[in-house]
């Protein structure tokens, strides 16, 4: 199986909000065809960060729909925020956001979100979701507070900013609980669920989870907004992230294949520029 994986795309960073929602939406879907370009695999997954709007991420998992036989995707952090009044009218809060995304892209064929559930294709078996962080410490909870953009826009009716984080971390420890005798193939995550040993950042609690391991072979995850590959503990892990326009002189432009255990992963080619 021939699997094809991306995270962060941040799309609206590339392609901002236009007035012009027809020129927006063939931008949009101009500049995913352009990310897909080199890929050659049976599955894309996404792990995540699609856009801060979600007629925007429609149009990602719409277009990408087009090219292969099955999409997986689970939601980041960004999938969360309520950035503008008309959000909040409209989704209440940040759940109402992201519960409104897994409806729509429900409608679009062969598009399957992992969060908080498992699915087989072919033989193998996929697990995701966000996986949320828990801030540790002073140290944490203050970078949570005072410098992560989640403690502004994300909100969750009935919890105060810390509340919710909390409810979000139990909701998938709870979930990832349950996996602790399954068999999976391919687990993806936004939230890694450790420090990436090619990291050029201390370890912070608000960009991991920490977890056990379970019984996985792979495990795709972003929002460190790093490519890498490397193993701990028996599990292979896979970050390609595209990050913001401002962030792309880090990485050269990839295009790369490796098999593990009958698996082909691709790297995806970064956006070269904007549209």
């Amino acid at each position: 199986m021939k699997i094809d994986f991306v995270s962060d795309l941040h799309i609206n960073h590339w392609i901002p909000w236009n007035n012009n929602q027809l020129k927006w939406e063939k931008r949009t879907r101009k500049i995913v065809n352009r990310l897909i370009s080199n890929g050659n695999g049976e599955v894309l997954i996404i792990a995540g960060d699609f856009t801060e709007w979600n007629q925007q991420a429609i149009w990602v998992l719409d277009e990408v729909a087009k090219q292969y036989e099955k999409v997986y995707f689970t939601y980041g952090n960004h999938d969360l925020y309520l950035i503008s009044k008309n959000q909040k009218r409209k989704y209440s809060d940040s759940l109402g956001r992201v519960n409104d995304l897994i409806r729509k892209a429900a409608d679009i064929k062969n598009v399957t979100p992992l969060i908080k559930s498992t699915d087989t294709y072919k033989g193998k078996v996929f697990a995701g979701d966000v996986m949320w962080y828990l801030p540790k410490g002073i140290e944490g909870w203050d970078f949570f507070k005072g410098v992560s953009n989640d403690s502004n826009y994300i909100s969750i009716n009935g919890y105060s900013k810390e509340d919710g984080v909390r409810a979000m971390w139990k909701d998938s420890m709870d979930w990832y609980e349950t996996l602790e005798n399954t068999h999976v193939d391919v687990f993806v995550s936004h939230v890694p669920p450790v420090h990436n040993p090619y990291s050029p950042f201390e370890p912070n609690s608000c960009y991991m989870v920490d977890v056990p391991f379970i019984n996985a072979k792979h495990w795709i995850c972003g929002h460190e907004h790093l490519q890498a590959e490397f193993a701990k503990e028996g599990t292979s892990f896979h970050m390609n992230c595209i990050g913001y326009p401002y962030d792309y002189d880090k990485y050269p432009s990839v295009s790369v294949k490796r098999v593990f255990i009958g698996l082909t992963w691709s790297w995806q080619q970064k956006l070269g520029s904007t549209c």
